[in-house]
């Protein structure tokens, strides 16, 4: 019975991280996939809507469990990578002069601009890791990223809205 539990335990631990590895709460794809990466065009283009040395912060913070208010940031790079982490609002000059280079965030991924509008994939580590797809508009030192959700018959249109930051992308 005792061999049975523990290859049952086995078989989940093993199932929850198939999609991931991690080194110092930097979350990886184990085999990378991101489709946006065929739309790349080499070599990248960097756009001057993009502030490449800054990191931008959420104006959307959302209530942990333990009460504390937890802020998302984002930040660009020139060659099309990005990174993708949040912070305790408390902790934030903190954390982002720590966790703010692709080698220390917590997520990855990689982004395109077209005019004025971003679109973005990066690597979320929950449910033994998925590529998120977002799109946005980029308004002077603001990106607006919009999503739909539709829930029975009723969409739902959330946005976020990040701001250029003092904190500095490495």
């Amino acid at each position: 019975m005792k061999k049975i539990a523990l290859y049952l335990i086995l078989i989940i631990v093993a199932g929850c991280s198939r999609g991931i590895w991690v080194t110092q709460n930097a979350y990886r794809p184990k085999h990378p996939n991101f489709s946006i990466l065929k739309e790349l065009k080499e070599p990248y283009s960097s756009n001057e809507l993009i502030d490449y040395n800054s990191l931008y912060i959420s104006t959307k913070g959302f209530v942990n469990y333990d009460g504390n208010i937890v802020l998302g940031y984002m930040g660009f790079y020139n060659d099309g990578r990005m990174i993708v982490d949040n912070t305790w609002k408390n902790e934030m000059h903190q954390i982002l002069n720590k966790r703010n280079s692709y080698e220390t965030a917590s997520s990855i991924g990689y982004y395109i601009i077209n005019g004025n509008t971003i679109r973005m994939e990066y690597f979320l580590p929950g449910d033994g890791g998925h590529y998120e797809i977002r799109q946005g508009l980029i308004k002077k030192d603001t990106i607006i990223l919009s999503d739909t959700f539709t829930l029975l018959f009723k969409k739902d249109i959330r946005s976020d809205t990040l701001v250029k930051s003092t904190f500095l992308l490495r």
